[in-house]
């Protein structure tokens, strides 16, 4: 009995360090500062812990993981690029739409 508690002890000490690395989102925030119009700040613990996104549906089919290594605009994003991949009102909401500025540009 004391070797199986002493077991389990030792599995859950070892497990501790192994679940808060996995629970943490590589990334963190980014901010665009785009031109003439408010700082974007890109949340990565948004994306892919609150909706359950994996890294890789962005990085490298969407976005590089260099920061700055593309030259985004609202007219590419409003194309369907970067961004508006996603964000065309049909997977999430949509960035033509004006009402929406505020959920990224703060």
């Amino acid at each position: 009995m004391k070797g199986s508690v002493l077991v389990l002890i030792l599995m859950v000490c070892m497990l501790v360090p192994i679940t808060g690395f996995a629970e943490k989102v590589g990334g963190g925030d980014i901010t665009f500062s785009p031109k003439n119009a408010s700082p974007v700040v890109f949340s990565h613990e948004k994306h892919v812990s609150e909706k359950g996104l994996k890294c890789t549906g962005c990085h490298y089919q969407i976005f590089q993981m260099q920061q700055g290594s593309y030259k985004m605009d609202m007219s590419k994003i409003n194309k369907g690029d970067f961004c508006g991949k996603c964000h065309n009102g049909q997977k999430s909401f949509d960035v033509k739409d004006s009402k929406n500025c505020g959920k990224c540009h703060r």
